[in-house]
């Protein structure tokens, strides 16, 4: 039966390799985005809408600074760079800097509502009665230092308020002035011009990254010297993240594997338990890919990083049954029996632990969850089932100095003469627990657990600082029964928002409602055209038009104005008919913007990293939550075997390394995070498995130990060295694996003996 069981899984590991080799022909399908990793949980469909559709707009565009002392050579540099990548497919061939066409034709859809139109500070002066002050400006305009006005315009629009509607559009704010068509600004000598990108393809898709960074380092590389680019663009920074959690995979992956094979080299002093270990990594590794691949038809980088470092636990079924070579037992089927208890169950409790992961909210998470539970299933398969047959290792000597210190550590835990040692070992930790848990301070901050490039972080600072704008993350969510009830809310958010040092986009700011325009026209005649307009003409030496313009049937609407195509963002700022988003410039009050929607029907401040940050504060909670639920699990399952004062006992080591862990690394300065909660959650499966593994040896003997010791100093290896990443979010999850690992491990072997703690076994 053995071996059929062991041919079936042999046919599964085919099918898996024949399936991954399939899809690998054409590149695996990995995803890079950062925000999979993050809560996805939002109970308005329209918060959520919104949301997605602006990091969408957000994601797709990209802004880039070309600059040369030169201003024919940056002209030309940034002209080219847009050619290139637009040729290779890479850019849409529109941009959101109108041209001299889109200008005319928004000027001509805005000219027939004139009469409706009218700038904020226009506006501000008739409703405090100084219309004399617009009459001046116009006069100053006819008659100033070359003051110049086409006849026509001034016959239809007396007061010349339409031009300075025009120019009084709050268009996005900056230090950029128009140079023949081009957004430029000088600075130290060096001029700048901006190129507004916006990507064809999916930004967060490796293959489209790396075409479209290996074109853009590219046309740099064949630019004149002296031409310097300043890059904006969350392609940038998805491309230099995957670039760096690939790395480090494969970084943690070779550092890990070479490590593991030094253990059993050293240990065990012979090629085929080496080769054999690395077969249970393999098989395993291999049909957690394919589950993988399976199930959501890609893999995330954050799931190939973990993956690494599951090399270190899938190896520990391995070497717990090769520990048995340095015992009596040299038939395999024995080996196996003397540790199937101790396997089963801690494969059994190290996949409940992974499984935990599934029921976070993070669908990158559950992709480790699962690459990491198939993983362990297939090693453990693969000891149980093919190593009996595939083991002809002979019998060996535990090497005097390590079957010392492992004897050493036994009669630590069991000795009396031990017994102030290990009372003054509990009350250090407890005492370095009660000073860290003092320190431990919560780290929900989202913008602190990602890895952005410093390099393109200071482009960033550096693009912003030059161009002069940049948005908050924050923004309102406008929404009523019809786009007109929609624009009259914003227009009241607006009066509230008005007086800021800090700018903010509107629809509303370039189509007023119908109300509002209805209410302009009626302003301008009461304030203006019938107090002001004879003397005005008289002055000028106008006559009156012989026939007066007729108004138009209709008002202005947003359709007229964005079938222009000369305010691009408009098309960022209108979600739909019945909900509009009011962006923010940067340098606005906090308290002020919360202050602003209080009290307005359908206007919601929305704050997306505040709300994600929030969200991993409730998931952080909430994962403490699965440290009750994993124990009570295990519990039930190993309370079948032990009882449950038995299970508890072997539990309490575990139990132990959770509570000191963060605490310990709040000493360092480390925070508590969701992924730190996370990583305790696997902590509890894993020293659970240390400390029944050395509750199933009734004889205290040192190859158990020595096989435990191995274990730790793997799983040290993987996880530990994560807490090197350059990740804030897995350097957490490392450095939570490598503290409370080291600490189940060392506490793992006070599991006294009991009687009837372990059912007797019966040797053959």
């Amino acid at each position: 039966m053995r071996k059929v069981l062991a041919l079936l899984w042999l046919a599964v590991v085919i099918v898996a390799g024949v399936h991954v080799a399939t899809i690998a022909r054409s590149g695996l399908p990995l995803e890079t985005d950062i925000m999979a990793l993050l809560p996805r949980e939002e109970r308005d469909p329209a918060v959520q809408a919104a949301k997605d559709r602006i990091a969408e707009t957000l994601a797709r565009r990209v802004v880039v600074l070309v600059g040369h002392p030169e201003r024919d050579v940056a002209r030309t540099e940034a002209s080219e760079l847009r050619r290139r990548l637009t040729e290779a497919g890479l850019v849409k061939t529109e941009t959101d800097v109108p041209g001299p066409e889109a200008i005319k034709r928004l000027g001509a859809a805005y000219f027939p509502h004139r009469a409706g139109l009218l700038a904020d500070n226009d506006r501000a002066a008739l409703e405090h009665g100084d219309g004399q002050s617009l009459v001046t400006r116009a006069l100053s305009q006819l008659f100033g230092f070359g003051g110049f006005v086409e006849s026509r315009l001034l016959a239809r629009d007396p007061f010349l308020l339409f031009p300075a509607f025009l120019t009084g559009l709050p268009v996005p704010a900056n230090r950029l002035s128009i140079d023949e068509g081009m957004p430029t600004v000088i600075e130290d000598g060096t001029h700048w011009v901006l190129v507004s990108l916006i990507l064809t393809g999916e930004p967060y898709a490796l293959e489209f990254q790396n075409r479209f960074v290996t074109a853009f380092d590219a046309a740099l590389a064949d630019a004149p010297p002296g031409v310097t680019a300043k890059r904006l663009g969350a392609v940038f920074f998805a491309q230099a993240g995957a670039t760096q959690a690939i790395g480090e995979s494969s970084r943690i992956g070779l550092v890990s594997l070479a490590g593991i094979v030094l253990l059993v080299v050293v240990a065990f002093r012979s090629a085929r338990p080496l080769l054999l270990s690395l077969l249970a990594i393999g098989t395993g590794f291999l049909v957690a890919l394919s589950a993988c691949l399976a199930l959501f038809g890609s893999l995330h980088v954050a799931a190939q990083l973990f993956g690494a470092s599951l090399i270190g636990i899938a190896v520990d079924y391995a070497l717990l049954y090769f520990g048995q070579i340095f015992t009596n037992r040299t038939r395999p089927a024995d080996r196996l029996a003397q540790v199937m208890p101790g396997l089963a169950l801690g494969a059994a409790c190290a996949i409940i632990g992974y499984s935990a992961l599934a029921l976070s909210p993070f669908p990158g998470l559950k992709q480790v969850a699962l690459f990491s539970a198939m993983g362990l299933l297939g090693s453990f398969l693969t000891v149980v089932l093919w190593f009996p047959l595939l083991d002809r290792a002979p019998g060996a000597r535990l090497n005097r100095p390590i079957a010392a210190a492992a004897r050493g550590l036994w009669r630590f835990w069991d000795e009396a003469r031990f017994g102030r040692a290990r009372i003054a070992l509990v009350l250090v930790l407890a005492g370095l627990g009660a000073i860290g848990l003092a320190r431990l301070e919560p780290d929900d901050d989202v913008r602190r657990q990602q890895g952005l490039s410093p390099t393109l972080v200071a482009e960033q600072a550096e693009i912003q600082r030059l161009a002069g704008f940049g948005q908050l993350t924050q923004f309102f969510l406008v929404e009523g029964d019809s786009e007109q009830q929609v624009l009259e809310r914003e227009e009241a958010l607006s009066a509230r928002l008005s007086g800021s040092a800090s700018g903010w986009q509107a629809a509303s700011r370039f189509v007023p409602s119908a109300k509002r325009q209805a209410d302009t026209a009626a302003l301008v005649e009461r304030d203006l055209t019938q107090p002001h307009l004879a003397a005005y003409r008289d002055r000028l030496g106008m006559a009156a038009p012989a026939v007066p313009e007729a108004a138009p049937a209709a008002p202005l609407t947003l359709a007229e104005i964005t079938a222009t195509r000369a305010l691009p963002f408009l098309d960022a700022l209108v979600l739909s008919e019945k909900m509009h988003v009011v962006t923010l410039d940067r340098g606005h009050d906090p308290a002020r913007l919360r202050a602003a929607a209080e009290g307005l029907d359908g206007v919601r401040l929305i704050d997306p990293t505040g709300d994600l940050s929030e969200l991993l504060r409730a998931y952080r909670l909430r994962t403490l939550g699965l440290l009750t639920l994993t124990p009570l699990l295990m519990l039930a399952l190993l309370s079948w075997r032990y009882g449950w004062g038995g299970a508890l006992r072997v539990m309490l080591p575990a139990t132990a390394a959770i509570v000191l862990t963060p605490p310990l690394l709040a000493l360092v300065g480390v925070g508590f995070s969701f992924f730190s909660a996370m990583g305790l959650v696997l902590v509890l499966s894993i020293g659970t498995d240390y400390a029944l593994f050395c509750a199933e040896d009734r004889d205290r003997d040192a190859a158990i130990l020595v096989s435990v010791c191995l274990a730790m100093l793997t799983t040290s290896l993987s996880f530990g060295l994560l807490a090197f990443s350059d990740v804030a979010a897995v350097r957490a999850f490392g450095a939570t694996m490598l503290v409370g690992v080291l600490l189940a491990f060392l506490l793992a072997p006070s599991v006294k003996q009991r009687r009837g703690l372990v059912p007797e076994r019966t040797e053959r």
